[in-house]
């Protein structure tokens, strides 16, 4: 996808932060954008932040948690604008109890919001997305927490992050058919209120480990900045969209400690072999697809 114009986007934590960088970066580039929250104040402070933009920005309240309201969501979204072409799933909590310390309330908790939201908005959007036949994007906003090790506080975060990732790279192969690309945001430390939110979920639960980290992130980069990485990677049709190059050696080094233990190579058996050879083969050819899409969005 290279023009955003007339394009059709929907973005889940959108009133704040990362959701409102990429929404006025896609606003900006004449995209109408649909702007779903669970937080009634940040979505009037969005609506007046982007008041400018007239009817090119709709707003919607919404827990990502409520399956039904995230189909009456989608509903709203080809009522107010058509078809949807570009979806973030973007919306996340943090909750910083110490991965061992963690109950089953917890990671319900977490998983419900991060994993189960994207999940909600991959199965709400996607068939409508893949019936209009337009072609589109679906950007999942995964972390810099779901490629590198985390402390014990962020584990639970961490979790759903790789989780996010492992989905996305999967779902990206699996829609090269049918011309929709999938991204996997995973931004370092970012100006948001993901913090603050966190307290507010959980003030009884946090790790005094966390009391280190800021309750303001003016230092961190700008939400606006995220939201044009974000533009630019949909239009190159990046399987991953990072924002801080400053992980890169760490992650290098993070992959050449899983190389180092690798066994040595040996010859599978034929049977084996076979399977392994048609999977390559499955995905070479999809990776080929998204290298040179047939009907370019």
């Amino acid at each position: 996808m290279k023009d955003f114009a007339n394009k059709t986007a929907f973005i889940t934590g959108g009133a704040s932060g990362i959701g409102l960088g990429i929404a006025t970066a896609l606003l900006e580039a004449g995209a109408r954008v649909v702007i779903a929250d669970i937080e009634a104040a940040h979505l009037a402070e969005a609506k007046a932040t982007l008041a400018g933009h007239g009817g090119a920005a709709h707003f919607i309240p919404l827990d990502v948690r409520d399956r039904e309201a995230m189909h009456r969501a989608a509903q709203e979204t080809v009522q107010v604008f058509g078809h949807v072409h570009i979806l973030c799933n973007n919306a996340g909590t943090g909750l910083a109890v110490p991965i061992e310390d963690a109950g089953y309330e917890d990671w319900d908790l977490i998983l419900s919001v991060n994993l189960g939201g994207t999940i909600n908005g991959i199965v709400a959007f996607l068939p409508g997305m893949k019936a209009h036949g337009e072609g589109g994007h679906i950007v999942n906003t995964s972390s810099m927490a779901g490629i590198i090790p985390c402390p014990s506080w962020a584990g639970l975060y961490s979790t759903t992050k790789f989780a996010i990732r492992g989905l996305s790279e999967t779902l990206r192969l699996s829609l090269a058919p049918v011309n929709i690309g999938v991204s996997t945001l995973c931004p370092g430390m970012v100006d948001t209120r993901i913090m603050t939110a966190e307290r507010r979920l959980r003030p009884e639960g946090h790790s005094p480990d966390t009391d280190e980290w800021p309750q303001k992130m003016e230092f961190a980069m700008k939400p606006r900045e995220v939201g044009e990485r974000v533009l630019e990677g949909i239009r190159r049709q990046s399987a991953f969209i990072f924002t801080h190059g400053y992980f890169r050696e760490e992650v290098a080094e993070l992959f050449a400690e899983i190389l180092a233990e690798f066994p040595p190579s040996s010859e599978p058996c034929a049977e084996e072999k076979a399977i392994e050879d048609a999977r390559r083969r499955d995905i070479a050819k999809r990776k080929a697809m998204l290298a040179n899409p047939a009907a370019p969005a």
